[in-house]
């Protein structure tokens, strides 16, 4: 879909340059760094944003699972008062049913948890760091001065 696909608000402009250029002074040379440092952080600004969004996207799944976890868990407890007054109180074949329903309303919600817990899990593995790029770029840089 269109709609999932990222739009960076600023289009990145690439600057070329060339090894010798024997009329350009050491000014505009700091100004072509500088203006390509502020793109640099731009674009990885924009990158962060993109991975974030990405993350709270998946995160989104696995909260909906937990929470639907969490309402069965909420029937599992009713269930179980209700299973445990009839056994109890009654003793008589009734109690059977109503046992059987816990366990059935405890198996999903065992199921339920566990595949939110596996999203949330997936969801964390694209967690935006911005400081590894930053370190490459910076590393680049360093690189790219000592020639």
């Amino acid at each position: 879909m269109a709609a999932d696909k990222p739009n960076p608000a600023h289009r990145v402009t690439v600057v070329e340059t060339t090894q010798s250029r024997p009329n350009t002074t050491i000014g505009e040379l700091f100004g072509e760094l500088s203006n390509q440092i502020s793109t640099l952080i731009r674009g990885e600004i924009e990158l962060t944003k993109v991975k974030a969004v990405a993350q709270a996207k998946k995160s989104g799944v696995a909260v909906g699972l937990l929470a639907a976890a969490g309402v069965f868990a909420l029937y599992l407890l009713g269930w179980a008062l209700h299973s445990a007054e009839e056994a109890f109180a009654l003793i008589m074949p009734q109690w059977g049913a109503a046992i059987t329903v816990t366990g059935i309303l405890l198996l999903i919600t065992v199921i339920l948890a566990l595949a939110g817990v596996m999203f949330l899990k997936r969801g964390m593995k694209d967690k935006p760091d911005p400081s590894v790029n930053m370190k490459l770029n910076i590393a680049a840089v360093k690189r790219g001065m000592e020639k």
